[in-house]
């Protein structure tokens, strides 16, 4: 019989944790399954959205960057659902349900917003139970379930110029699996 020391059995415990996490912020990497609520208390399943391009953000009603990001997101939601975009916001404050109106009335907001909590984030990020993460936190996910890009809340870089580089990244998704635009044009006739 093995036996291990309480540092091998950390090293070992660790290392498990480590191989689990390692694809956590890699991309691309296929979306994993999640359920959230509906403002009508149904469940969404995100798998019901393949065949769009799906921004999927994880917010707070209440924190001051990710209502500045509702004024990013509803300008591209508008330019871009005709061409496959589906806006899914998740809400995870615990009474998000009783401001999500008052947030949407503030903020311009339109697209589609559900409730979920911190432990979804976390499961979908495929990040560590006990990690601390930063909202707003977005997903671009492909027309296939992939999940091309990745923002968490501290990706500095991405957020100080959220506009361009959102709209750039739903363009390349958007334009990548788009159907055949069939033409318009008639086919000259030989005379």
């Amino acid at each position: 019989m093995l036996r291990l020391s309480r540092f091998s059995k950390l090293a070992a415990a660790a290392a498990i944790l480590l191989a689990g996490l390692a694809w956590a912020g890699e991309v691309p990497r296929p979306a994993p399954p999640l359920t959230v609520k509906t403002l009508r208390g149904e469940p969404l399943s995100l798998e019901s959205l393949r065949g769009k391009v799906v921004l999927l953000e994880f917010f707070l009603t209440t924190c001051p960057h990710c209502q500045r990001t509702a004024g990013t997101i509803e300008p591209i939601w508008r330019e871009y659902r005709s061409r496959g975009l589906e806006v899914l916001a998740v809400a995870i404050n615990p009474d998000a349900a009783q401001l999500i109106p008052d947030f949407r009335a503030r903020f311009g907001s339109t697209y589609p917003m559900a409730l979920g909590s911190s432990d979804q984030v976390k499961a979908f990020a495929g990040i560590s139970p006990v990690k601390t993460f930063f909202v707003p936190y977005i997903f671009l996910i492909d027309r296939k379930g992939v999940i091309r890009y990745e923002h968490p809340g501290e990706d500095a870089a991405f957020y100080q110029n959220e506009n361009t580089n959102m709209r750039a990244e739903v363009d390349a998704l958007v334009k990548e699996g788009a159907p055949a635009r069939k033409s318009t044009a008639k086919a000259a006739k030989k005379g």
